[in-house]
């Protein structure tokens, strides 16, 4: 699933064409669009789903204020976007064990690591690929839930509050030395 609002930088279509690619391999899944503007009153997504025949494997959820149980329910949670600084939402779906497919827009890649895929912008067919590699991966349970532990371990260790406070704390040294 992704979360994130409808915006032209976050390039859902890119995620719907990566979805019909997977479609047409035959390949059963479920994708959550969770937030603003992605629901059935958005006729641009709309038309999108109909045209890629993806509205059985597509829902939408709109805008919530449970995003941590949403995020907690998804297997993989994908940013398909064209554009980012710091994607925040990459980061939060890991902290709540949640392994990331992204494309490589701002820091993305810097905070999933070797933990996540990281796929290059506008490329639905990486971004299938990159998506199945992910499906794949479920299959051993073991491995798949050490990985869940190790995307949280990553967030907690490299972009939490305190290391934050931290590198601010080293950079203002580094300015008055």
């Amino acid at each position: 699933g992704m979360v994130g609002r409808f915006d032209p930088l976050k390039d859902h279509e890119n995620l719907l064409n990566a979805l019909a690619i997977i479609k047409s391999n035959g390949v059963d899944f479920c994708c959550v669009l969770a937030g603003r503007g992605l629901d059935q009153n958005n006729t641009q997504l709309m038309v999108w789903l109909a045209e890629h025949n993806l509205t059985s494997e597509v829902r939408l959820l709109g805008q919530r204020t449970d995003i941590p149980d949403v995020m907690n329910a998804l297997d993989v949670h994908v940013l398909s976007s064209s554009s980012e600084a710091f994607p925040n939402v990459v980061a939060e779906a890991m902290a709540c064990g949640t392994p990331v497919v992204t494309t490589n827009v701002g820091d993305a890649a810097l905070i999933v690591g070797e933990m996540g895929w990281v796929v290059p912008p506008k490329d639905p067919k990486a971004l299938a690929d990159a998506l199945l590699q992910s499906r794949s991966a479920m299959f051993d349970r073991s491995a798949w839930q050490a990985r869940c532990t190790a995307v949280r371990q990553r967030v907690e260790t490299h972009f939490s509050l305190e290391r934050m406070i931290e590198n601010y704390h080293l950079a203002w040294n580094l300015v008055t030395e």
